[in-house]
């Protein structure tokens, strides 16, 4: 489905603007549906999704130059999977999976915020620049999240042979990528390991620290970044 453009800000209508993407949000809805089990229902996926196309349209300020559908997209799957966090979805088996997404989502969201709230009105290349690089960030950690669902699934076995080479590889990469983690700081460790990990939100981790969710997306940059470049040094991922 094509993305909707935002509104020009001379028309600049909020009401307008939640009627012209209630499609895209439900869209959305559909994309988080198809990642769960049937038992889900749709109507409240899509009744979240419009949660959070409303509270987009509210904070929206066209003056930014950044599209309304680049803006509302993580807020309205933020929405989504808050809602899944209050169903207890996430307490579910198989809710591992999509509490990981949920914060991955809320990574970008926060970067997003960020770079709109520091950018000169009409700097949208910049922002679109920042949502790239935090995009990139969660492509990065892949192999950590192989790492969130436990390395336990790794069976340990006495003849490697055994082995098949897809589970010798799975086997290699969860070794390099906790090598790599250990070459992190104490308080990079502590950072990761907390939302990729234990799938504590960025909010709560702010709430925990006494910090902003802002200050959290920041120092989550860092520490992203530094794993990324000890990720290349090992060879899992490509420069």
């Amino acid at each position: 489905m094509q993305e909707p453009t935002s509104l020009p800000a001379a028309a600049f209508d909020r009401d307008a603007l939640i009627e012209q993407h209630r499609s895209y949000a439900r869209a959305l809805a559909i994309k988080v549906m198809r990642t769960l089990p049937s038992s889900v229902e749709l109507a409240d996926l899509v009744a979240y999704g419009e949660v959070g196309l409303v509270e987009a349209a509210e904070r929206y300020d066209p003056r930014r130059g950044v599209a309304f559908s680049t803006f509302a997209h993580y807020r309205i799957k933020g929405a989504i999977y808050d809602g899944l966090r209050e169903m207890g979805y996430f307490t579910r088996p198989g809710g591992v999976r999509v509490r990981w997404v949920a914060n991955a989502s809320d990574v970008v969201q926060s970067a997003l915020d960020d770079a709109v709230s520091d950018s000169p009105a009409g700097a949208a290349a910049s922002v679109e620049d920042e949502i790239a690089d935090a995009q990139s960030l969660i492509d990065a950690l892949i192999p950590v999240y192989l790492l969130s669902l436990g390395s336990d699934a790794v069976p340990e076995v006495v003849d490697q042979h055994a082995l098949s080479m897809e589970q010798i590889e799975q086997r290699e990469l969860v070794r390099l990528v906790m090598d790599a983690l250990r070459g992190l700081s104490g308080d990079e460790q502590e950072l990761i390991n907390a939302l990729y990990f234990k799938h504590v939100s960025m909010t709560e981790l702010a709430a925990r620290q006494g910090i902003t969710k802002s200050w959290i997306s920041r120092l989550h940059t860092r520490a992203i970044k530094h794993l990324r470049d000890l990720l290349r040094a090992r060879g899992v991922l490509e420069e």
